[in-house]
Order: structure tokens, then sequence, then C-alpha cells
């Protein structure tokens, strides 16, 4: 394979170079066994190293494997659709988007190599290169080794997700290999902060900082079952620092009312604690995802929130990755909208038993409906409430008892009503949906 190529390579983890034998299949690469280890697989993809789309699927690979650390930014403005900001790219880099380009970046430089624009998912992958500087002693026979300096690749991908606003800037870490060492010490943070200078003034897209810290305290109120913070820095108005570890095994709030109350006999309930610790700052936050089994650290700094993914039994996943950011926009939406979330409080506050109709809280708060019934599908998610149905219209009914079913099969393929009109209820505008609280 060329020297390009086994630059991309040697960083490739097995699970990255399984892929590539995968995709390379199509070429005539043999299907690599599952107990293949590095060796083997490079060996495998050795025989088609004269091919081209070689280094475009490695390049591919690479752009959308879903890296450990994570920054997260907001789009400065919201009309960079995904056609405007693919537009951006290719008028900076003619060719770039479905390729890929060999650079050599200087140290603390980005150069970006390659570039996919999902139209699926409305999501752009443009893939930069870093350098760090090594050095250290290198075998370069059984019985001689010598100091050399070099640099090691490393690449940092842009993921632009037009349709929410968001923009990701991800690298796997730097680890510099046995025996050698990093010459230039450069921190995560600043790499982030470089390819936000690139964005900004290579491609004309601004980014904000992403307000992670609201989302994280409503997602923890709202989801307990699914998340909980078992460790968190506080970090209070007149300066210092609080550290709270309560163990994967507990909750800060939980630990901290028990420490109170065992250790101070001071009586405090969780709730009081939770809303001191969303009333303050905090530095690190760290979470543990029960049905997922990952667990993630939440760094909140001045330039941006920075996410650590620690994948356990699952594996590194596109879709947790998704499904995190997923859940952390749509609590950052509620917090941004004051009367939305107490719109909300007042729905999770309805007495079991209760039917909720959408039409009749919107029209009571004045406000989109589709706002209130976006509330109430998070809460049929949660298991907090089940959707019921029934004929939607005014007038009575002839030989059926218009009344809510949990099952929308139990309603009739047609009804008929005092003005002996037929209503087909295979049309979703003739059947009204409400919410029933069940827990």
């Amino acid at each position: 394979m060329g020297a390009a190529i086994n630059q991309v390579l040697e960083t490739f983890s097995v699970d990255q170079l399984r892929d590539l034998a995968f995709a390379m299949s199509s070429r005539g690469v043999a299907t690599p066994k599952a107990a293949m280890g590095r060796d083997a697989l490079l060996e495998l993809l050795a025989t088609k190293s004269g091919d081209s789309q070689l280094a475009l699927y490695a390049h591919r690979i690479e752009a959308v494997t879903p890296y450990k650390h994570l920054y997260l930014y907001s789009l400065a403005n919201p009309g960079n659709d995904f056609r405007s900001l693919k537009g951006k790219i290719e008028a900076a880099y003619p060719n770039l988007v479905g390729g890929f380009r060999e650079v050599d970046p200087k140290p603390g430089e980005l150069e970006p190599q390659a570039c996919i624009a999902d139209d699926t998912q409305t999501r752009i992958y443009l893939k930069l290169v870093h350098q760090v500087e090594v050095s250290g002693w290198v075998l370069v026979n059984p019985k001689q080794k010598e100091f050399k300096q070099f640099r090691k690749r490393h690449p940092v991908v842009v993921t632009l997700r037009a349709p929410d606003g968001l923009i990701t800037i991800s690298f796997p870490g730097f680890s510099s290999g046995p025996g050698l060492q990093r010459d230039d010490r450069l921190q995560y943070s600043k790499i982030a902060d470089t390819g936000v200078e690139f964005l900004q003034q290579k491609l004309g897209i601004e980014c904000l900082q992403f307000q992670a810290k609201q989302a994280i305290d409503l997602l923890l109120q709202e989801e307990p079952d699914e998340v909980f913070d078992f460790k968190r820095v506080v970090r209070p108005l007149k300066g210092g620092r609080f550290a709270f570890d309560a163990g994967e095994e507990s909750k800060v709030t939980t630990a901290l009312t028990d420490f109170f109350r065992t250790e101070g006999k001071i009586t405090v309930d969780e709730k009081q604690i939770r809303d001191l610790l969303r009333r303050s700052a905090a530095s690190d936050i760290v979470l543990l995802w029960r049905k997922s089994d990952i667990v993630t650290r939440f760094a909140l700094m001045a330039h941006g929130a920075e996410i650590l993914f620690i994948w356990r039994t699952a594996g590194a996943s596109s879709s947790l990755v998704d499904s995190i950011l997923g859940k952390l926009l749509h609590y950052s939406k509620i917090s941004a909208q004051p009367k939305v979330q107490a719109v909300r409080q007042e729905i999770l506050s309805t007495p079991i038993g209760r039917v909720v109709q959408p039409a009749v809280v919107a029209q009571t708060h004045r406000m989109p409906i589709i706002q209130v019934v976006e509330i109430l599908n998070a809460a049929v998610a949660r298991g907090n409430f089940v959707p019921l149905f029934r004929v939607n219209t005014d007038a009575l009914l002839s030989e059926f008892a218009n009344s809510w079913k949990r099952n929308v099969a139990e309603l009739p393929a047609t009804v008929t009503d005092e003005h002996g009109s037929v209503i087909n209820l295979s049309l979703p505008a003739n059947i009204e949906v409400a919410f029933e609280r069940v827990r």
C-alpha cells in the first residue's frame, strides 16, 4: 500500500480495519473472519493496495467513526441549512465533497482532507487532519534503536447537523505510542478552538456555545430512570469548588441527602438538593446511562461543552451518540422557552387517570398545538401517559358510544352521526387524540 494510505491505516482500530475490509469486498477483498487481528486485516487489505477506492473508503470510514472526545456547539445562523452549508464547503474546497485530498498540515494546524454530504440525514462530515510532533527511541532492527523525531497524524471530524442546528468537533484522543512522547503538549480544548476558527475563517460558519448545563439538569429531572449523575464538580458564586462523587451505584442527590441526614442530622430531601445543584454552576458532570450502559463526562468550559464517551458493553456507536445529542437538544429547547417549560410542568403534574387534550391545553395557554403534542409524546415515551383515541366530532353517533379507546383498532371503519353523515375513520383527521396519565 502507498505511504499516504499507510498513514491512515496505521491509526485505524481493528473495528475500522474490519469495516474497511467489508467495504472492499465489493472490490474483490475476501470477507474478513471474526477472529482476524490487526496484522491479518492489514495483509488482507494489502491485496488491493493499488485500488483507488481503498483510500476513498478509508477516509469515509474515518469520517463517520464515533470518537470518544466530542465538543458541542450551536450553529449561529439557523438559516444555514444543509444545502447552504454544503455550498460553502464546495466554494472553499472544490471537489472535496464526496472525495479526498492528500494533506500535510503543520503542527497546530488543521487541514480538510475528506467530506461526506449525507443527503438522507442532511448531515455533513468534514474530516480535518491534525499532526503532533513526537520523539523517542525506535527499534530499527532486532539489535538497534535510534532516537527519532517525527509527526503522527490524527483525524478531527467536524459534523454539521443542519436540521438540529448543531456542530460537533470530535476526535479519538491522541496517544504517542509505547516509548514515545509528544513534544507539543497541545490541549484538546485548543484543538476544538482551532476547529471553530477554521469554520469561521475558511467557511464563514459561526459557532456559538451550546448551553449544556440547563439541558442536563432538565434531563436528570425528567428521566431519572434513564440517566443519573453520580459525579459533579460545583463552582459556587463566591469561588472555590466542591467535588461530589457518589460512585456509580448512586446519584449525587441521593448521596448528599443521605450524608446530611446520617452524618449531620440535617433533614433535606432530594428535590432541595437537585434545585440547589441546578442553581449552581458546574465544571464537570458525569452521567451514567442505564439502558445503554455508557458513561459520559461533560466538561462545561468557558468556550464550549466537551463530552467524553466511555463505551462499555455496547461499544462505540453512532446511534448512541445521536440519541444522547438528541436528548440534549430536546431539553435545551425546552429550557430556553420558559412558557413551554411552565406548560410542561403543568402537564406532568396531571393526576393519574386524568385525560389531557392537546387542543384544550394549546387554547388555554395560547401556544402552538405541536409544542403541546411534543411534550406529551415525550411523556408517553417515558411511560407517564398513554394515547387515547375517539371520533373527532361533536355530533352524537348512531350505534356507537364515542368514548376514549386506548387502541385505535377498537374504532370501527366508519360511523354515522345524528345527521346521517358517514365518517370515515381511516382518515387521521377524523380521529381525535388525547393522553391519559397512567404513572
